[in-house]
């Protein structure tokens, strides 16, 4: 992985937490998650979040509700050097493109109840599945 790899994997995990499951209207539901994030022949990463149910509703939000929430947690998690570019809802997919510097990354995630899977267009996946209430 070059230099600029932890960085822009950082920035797709941004933007893949930022939209982190489909039972009614719902592509999130409030609780720990776990998530791996693969990138290329690199050991996978496994983390946990606990999402709560404030996050939850800017989740599950429309296009402009999902796109606020998205810039705040790029700007927050990246120290500014990430801009959301674009945001689109549809359905139980979104579409979220995020530029740091001269990079972009889009990232389509689709969700299914209580887990979702997530690819970039630098080849990083991402899948995610809810554990339950977050501790």
């Amino acid at each position: 992985m070059n230099r600029k790899g932890p960085f822009i994997l950082v920035c797709f995990a941004t933007l893949l937490m930022a939209a982190t499951t489909l039972i009614a209207a719902d592509r999130v539901h409030a609780g720990q998650w776990q998530t791996t994030l693969t990138s290329g022949s690199a050991k996978p990463i496994v983390t946990k979040h606990c999402i709560t149910p404030e996050e939850a509703t800017f989740m599950n939000g429309d296009a402009a509700t999902l796109r606020k929430y998205v810039e705040q947690s790029t700007a927050k998690n990246t120290r500014g050097r990430c801009v959301v570019k674009d945001v689109k809802v549809d359905g139980n997919r979104t579409i979220v493109t995020i530029a740091c510097g001269t990079t972009q990354v889009v990232g389509t995630t689709t969700y299914h109840g209580d887990r979702y899977e997530s690819s970039s267009s630098n080849g990083t996946t991402l899948t995610g599945k809810r554990l339950g209430p977050c501790p």
